[in-house]
């Protein structure tokens, strides 16, 4: 009897979201029978230490970015040599981590430096169209993106194609400017999102998810506590702390817990009227999966926040706020003249074949 194929799944660790949209995938290989094992870093691999604790864990280097100042340029920029530094690290240490194994194929969620010549490698995202306001950074960020992403045989794509495309022109596989895209297939595999549409009465005027690098996630933190203890609202605050135990009442109204694991936040989604959270991408998923109103902040500095926010204001769904200008009675009332995100189709058909198919080209370890 063949032993089953051995995937590792390897998510970034900058903010949850890119482990949090792995859960679909992996929960997938292991349906058609697939073994899985996780390599990420710090909260990822808390979070997904949690979620599917009978897994194997491999600690992969952490790329550690942090938001200073509101300009992704020079966040980026002066933590480039250390970021680079740790694609090497880990692309050094996925070899080994091949042979160690017995992996078969690996799926590298954003994580750039984890690609091997000698097995199926997939890169997952959604940006295919990195946003900076200038134009020649853009087109630099551009090409150096594309260059990693066609190391890799196959792109996926956590959305669906078309006028349903809820990254709009963020999953572009192409530059304006001229410059082509990554090579080799590009598959979109729907909207990923672990959690399904729950209801119940309502416990939270507002469920406030915290997410992201510091110390902007402090920041928001210690600015919606100071706001909302001075408003009615019944609030629950998820710090987006995975692997602590802390649950407090800063004010009698407001209670704040570390995190919430998958069937904790869908019971809380379930019974809030609003949500208060950054515009993550995959955050955008779980909003659209459970059809929420919400309220975004971006992360000051984070470009693909700043165009997801302004895209799903324009398209009627949800308000967005600048968090230094953070005004949370205005951000509430404004949210109440806004549909809400419709339930998007995630359309499972699309990863369960993107799953069916890279499993049908694992080559079985001799012997």
């Amino acid at each position: 009897m063949a032993a089953a194929p051995r995937i590792l799944v390897a998510p970034l660790d900058w903010g949850l979201g890119h482990a949090t949209r792995c859960v679909p995938i992996i929960e997938e290989i292991r349906r058609q029978g697939g073994a899985v094992a996780v390599g990420a870093a710090g909260g990822a691999l808390a979070y997904l230490k949690a979620e599917f604790p009978g897994l194997e864990f491999v600690n992969l280097p952490a790329y550690n970015i942090r938001y200073y100042w509101e300009n992704m340029f020079w966040n980026i920029g002066v933590q480039a040599p250390g970021l680079l530094r740790a694609i090497w690290r880990e692309h050094r240490q996925l070899q080994q981590v091949i042979r160690r194994l017995n992996i078969d194929a690996v799926i590298s969620d954003s994580r750039f430096g984890c690609f091997s010549p000698h097995i199926p490698s997939i890169f997952v995202t959604h940006q295919l169209h990195i946003q900076i306001p200038s134009p020649p950074l853009q087109g630099l960020a551009n090409r150096l993106n594309h260059w990693f992403i066609r190391q890799y045989g196959e792109c996926w794509i956590p959305d669906v194609p078309g006028p349903g495309s809820l990254s709009g022109t963020l999953s572009f596989p192409w530059n304006p400017a001229g410059e082509s895209g990554p090579s080799g297939k590009i598959r979109h595999i729907g909207i990923l999102s672990r959690l399904q549409p729950e209801e119940g009465e309502k416990e939270y005027d507002i469920l406030a998810l915290l997410s992201g690098p510091e110390p902007q996630r402090s920041r928001l933190e210690s600015a919606l506590i100071g706001q909302l203890s001075a408003l009615p609202y019944r609030v629950l605050l998820a710090q987006g702390l995975p692997g602590r135990e802390k649950r407090c009442r800063p004010a009698p109204h407001i209670e704040v817990v570390s995190f919430l694991n998958a069937r904790e936040l869908r019971h809380a989604l379930g019974r809030s009227a609003l949500v208060i959270c950054r515009p993550g991408y995959s955050t955008a998923m779980d909003m659209a999966a459970m059809g929420k109103k919400a309220l975004f902040i971006p992360t000051p500095g984070q470009t693909e926040q700043e165009y997801l926010a302004r895209r799903l204001q324009r398209l009627g769904y949800c308000p967005c706020q600048n968090q230094n200008e953070l005004d949370v009675k205005k951000g509430v009332l404004d949210a109440g003249s806004y549909a809400g995100f419709p339930k998007y189709d995630r359309e499972e058909a699309r990863l369960i074949a993107a799953v069916k198919s890279l499993m049908g080209r694992i080559a079985p370890w001799p012997g």
